[in-house]
């Protein structure tokens, strides 16, 4: 019979020292044999088994993650929130030392009162003309334009029969009005759901802004430390990238609606405060979003009433059309290089294909976010993509005394990912040594160095076996001398 139990006054677990007692059998009775754990654990994983283990939870993660991407646009609001305001929290932070979650609370009330005031006094004429614009222009378009359809009823454009194009249109208005008039019940519906998921955002960023070093120092501590500095030049090129995309995405929106808004009102457009407001928020869509502003500015101003300076209605529009076009010249001339910089670099047809797949999957969202997505996954398929095919670049190193040693460790900063032997003479390590092999060690992991040695001293091999270096020990008479070994 075998048994096994804990000792009294063991501990276990808590990375405390466990002792196990289990009897096994010798002749003339039993006798405890006695197995310690520093971990308090009884099992570890084979390295293939850890790697089996990681797959399944990074394949477990991603299909709980498709499952459930209707759910997580509070938190990709939180994550811009966060980008946008981190660094306004983290400086206010260091130049007063006052607490993160002060500063963080602070600034939310700062931001819901300004929000407040700009809602009071900019939603009473966004409200009016918005509901002129639903229940009287765009009826009176349609109307005009079925008129003109009229009046040319039989004719043809490019093969295509007018009565075609009034019969269509007539359906579209039908159809609009019908979305007008059912969109209010939804609206009402959806309002514990929306209350609920601004509840999830507000906390989500907020965490994010105080805790988000921690979460990605979290991130960064679960790999091995051979790797950190790389993960941390990556996360920085990251970081940069998305920060300096969103922060300028919203100081562009600012100028294009401002400065869309001084043009319309000097031109006299109808529903200027609208349309400048809806040209800036456009601007989050790229490629598609400035041209959609345009177009709809060019409609208004196209079958307003009024028209300034005596000009007929296509000379008016054929005007706002260049000065939209001018003033997006001038955006991509000056407003982007100074306010987001050359940071996304991506081809048309890249940016259009995120564009695509990013809307089917995320809807609006998904139209918000596809450059900065498509941004970070470049940098991280350029990333892996070197690693795939960088070359291995191998040193090394003859030890022929411990001073070769310490001035291997002061140039282990200009050896970053390489790869390290060393050739340990005879001679050259004794048992004191360990201390500082371990050292050598821990920085070769530190600088994402692959250490390894190679050697005919047997105190040199185990002084190195011990420290964690692989170790190769060859016989002591092959070669004659180590410098002459071939690596």
């Amino acid at each position: 019979m075998i048994e096994s139990a804990a000792e009294p006054g063991s501990q276990q677990g808590n990375g405390h020292r466990s002792d196990v007692a289990v009897e096994t059998e010798r002749p003339g009775g039993l006798r405890p044999t006695r197995f310690t754990s520093d971990t308090g654990m009884d099992v570890t994983l084979s390295p293939r088994s850890r790697s089996i283990v990681v797959w399944v939870a990074v394949i477990a993660g991603g299909l709980l993650l498709f499952e459930a991407a209707h759910a997580l646009k509070p938190f990709a609001w939180a994550v811009i929130t966060a980008y946008v305001l981190h660094p306004l929290v983290a400086r206010i932070h260091r130049r007063t030392r006052l607490p993160k979650q002060l500063v963080a609370g602070w600034l939310y009330a700062l931001l819901a009162l300004m929000f407040t005031i700009v809602l009071i006094n900019l939603t009473p004429p966004l409200v009016s003309q918005v509901d002129d614009l639903q229940q009287e222009r765009i009826p009176d378009v349609i109307n005009e334009i079925e008129n003109w359809l009229d009046r040319r009823q039989g004719d043809s454009f490019a093969g295509v029969d007018t009565a075609f194009i009034e019969k269509r249109l007539s359906a579209l208005g039908q159809q609009l009005g019908e979305v007008l008039s059912t969109e209010a019940v939804p609206l009402l519906l959806s309002t514990f759901s929306f209350a609920i998921e601004f509840l999830i955002y507000l906390i989500s960023s907020f965490y994010l802004i105080v805790y988000g070093d921690r979460f990605v120092q979290s991130i960064r501590g679960l790999l091995s430390r051979r790797y950190h500095r790389e993960f941390d030049r990556l996360i920085a090129e990251i970081n940069t990238t998305l920060g300096a995309y969103i922060r300028g995405q919203l100081v562009l929106v600012v100028i294009m609606s401002v400065a869309s808004y001084v043009i319309l009102r000097i031109l006299d457009v109808d529903y200027a405060l609208s349309l400048a407001i809806a040209t800036g928020f456009l601007e989050l869509i790229p490629l598609i979003g400035p041209w959609t502003a345009a177009a709809a500015a060019v409609t208004i101003a196209l079958f307003q009433e009024t028209t300034p300076f005596g000009w007929s209605h296509p000379t008016f529009a054929l005007a706002l059309a260049l000065l939209y076009f001018a003033l997006r010249q001038m955006e991509d001339t000056f407003v982007i290089p100074v306010v987001i910089g050359r940071i996304v670099h991506l081809h048309p047809l890249l940016v259009i294909f995120a564009l695509v797949v990013a809307t089917s999957l995320g809807g609006i969202l998904g139209l918000i976010l596809a450059v900065p997505i498509a941004a970070v996954l470049k940098i991280l398929v350029a990333f892996f993509f070197a690693k795939l095919t960088a070359r291995e670049k191998r040193h090394v190193e003859v030890v022929a005394s411990r001073p070769d040693l310490e001035r291997l460790m002061i140039g282990f900063p200009d050896r970053l990912n390489e790869t390290v032997v060393l050739l340990i003479e005879p001679g050259a390590v004794s048992w004191s040594d360990l201390a500082l092999i371990q050292q050598i060690a821990e920085d070769a992991a530190e600088h994402a160095i692959g250490l390894s040695t190679v050697t005919s001293d047997g105190v040199a091999g185990a002084v190195t076996t011990a420290a964690g270096i692989p170790t190769t020990t060859v016989p002591a008479g092959l070669p004659a001398e180590l410098g002459a070994v071939p690596v």
